[in-house]
């Protein structure tokens, strides 16, 4: 019985080890204990709209602070936060450098 029931352990182990699970945080190799999850976009006009979206829903979370709650969420300001972090992650700020440099490019 011990037997059968630590080859059932490691079969489920190899079964892991083989990367078939656990896929969607990434470890961050440069900091122990953080992880990443990756997050595609086509084009960067989609990853604008998805950030627009996000930062839509705080502001109607914020208008609505508990006047139209329907009781589903209970602390909405945690999840809130939650959505800004998310926003704030997926502005592309760097390639907003580039954009004011083509944009002074077309300028003259």
């Amino acid at each position: 019985m011990k037997t059968d029931q630590k080859e059932y352990i490691d079969d489920f182990i190899k079964e892991l080890s083989d990367g078939w699970v656990f896929r969607t945080l990434v470890p961050q190799q440069q900091r122990e204990g953080i992880s990443y999850a990756k997050i595609r976009f086509e084009r960067y006009s989609e990853l604008l709209y998805a950030v627009q979206d996000l930062l839509q829903i705080a502001l109607q979370t914020l208008y609505n602070d508990g006047l139209e709650n329907s009781g589903q969420i209970e602390d909405l300001t945690a999840h809130l936060v939650s959505v800004l972090e998310i926003a704030v992650q997926l502005l592309p700020c760097s390639e907003g450098e580039g954009l004011d440099k083509m944009h002074a490019l077309f300028q003259k």
